[in-house]
């Protein structure tokens, strides 16, 4: 019997038996195929891909994005660069300031653009990290697996913190907002043109228009703002005195419902002043804050596959491929 049992012993094992023998006699038990090495190698493929395309959609849409914001910094400074050609209109212009060379806004902008950029900037470095990734699956090197699961780390921390920038932009609750920019505008919405920017804003955001002297007196010069006929915080402007007689006074009322809000049935003609911030703040900032938050799901199952293939032992890799 001793010596079947030693012929037995001697007899070829296949790399499959001889590394599940192994396993048995360690006390480690086989890889599941919900962690397998192999299953782990093809998802990473697989998700490397896809943060790759993901890569190109950041650069996009940081892009348009960035070019949205740029555009109504120059619209604004074109706005202002206007408003104080009139004379002696240099300490009253709204959101402008007259004494740069040229004059430009003075209403806070990098604060919208950031993000966009922020996301240009992650998504070249998710391209090359999605690169190294598909390189460290192939080839199973472990420096660069390591290298690939510090990259995107990095790469998730960058693109949540972008991400929930853009979301707070969106929204309208980044302290930008509610600080510099609402405070701008808030008491002199009805000194600010926002029909110069019809671009950005919805047609409630200039229903309203009021004809104002501007410059010097003797000349009698006069200007005519378009702005919303709610009230900038949400309220509405009930039986305006100084609007008696003309037909800002009817429409004025015409936005108010029962509570003196501002009427929520009437968006075509009735808006205040902060829901149309917000409007264009959103365009900016919610596409950047959604493929920021989509993307991360498959970040993580990507960092999970690498983190699997990294510590897997040899005996798991002879095992699936066997």
């Amino acid at each position: 019997e001793n010596l079947e049992g030693r012929a037995l012993h001697l007899l070829p094992v296949s790399r499959g038996a001889w590394c599940n023998r192994r396993q048995r006699r360690t006390g480690r038990m086989p890889a599941t195929m919900c962690c397998s090495y192999k299953v782990s190698r093809r998802g990473l493929l697989l998700m490397t891909m896809l943060t790759f395309l993901f890569a190109v959609i950041f650069i996009a849409v940081g892009s348009v994005s960035a070019r949205f914001g740029s555009s109504f910094v120059s619209e604004a400074n074109v706005y202002c660069q206007e408003m104080c050609l009139l004379e002696d209109m240099h300490d009253d212009v709204v959101g402008c300031n007259c004494e740069w060379n040229p004059p430009g806004t003075s209403l806070p902008t990098i604060f919208f653009l950031s993000p966009a950029i922020g996301m240009i900037v992650v998504g070249i470095f998710t391209f090359f990290t999605s690169i190294l990734g598909c390189l460290g699956a192939i080839r199973e090197r472990n420096l660069m697996l390591s290298g690939y699961i510090c990259a995107l780390l990095l790469v998730i921390i960058l693109q949540f913190s972008f991400g929930v920038a853009a979301a707070t932009v969106a929204t309208g609750n980044s302290a930008q907002v509610q600080g510099p920019l609402n405070g701008v505008l808030k008491k002199n919405y009805k000194l600010f043109d926002w029909q110069s920017m019809e671009i950005f804003f919805p047609e409630a955001c200039y229903a309203g228009s009021k004809t104002e002297q501007v410059g010097d007196p003797a000349l009698n010069e006069t200007y005519t703002y378009h702005f919303p006929l709610c009230r900038f915080d949400g309220g509405c402007v009930y039986n305006d005195p100084e609007a008696v007689g003309t037909p800002l006074y009817d429409l004025q009322n015409m936005c108010c419902d029962s509570d003196r809000n501002c009427a929520s049935n009437n968006k075509a003609q009735c808006m205040s002043g902060e829901q149309c911030v917000v409007s264009f703040l959103a365009r900016v900032g919610a596409p950047i804050a959604v493929v920021a938050f989509l993307a991360l799901i498959i970040e993580i199952s990507a960092l999970v596959f690498a983190c699997i293939i990294r510590v897997g032992t040899a005996d798991r890799k002879y095992g699936d491929r066997a």
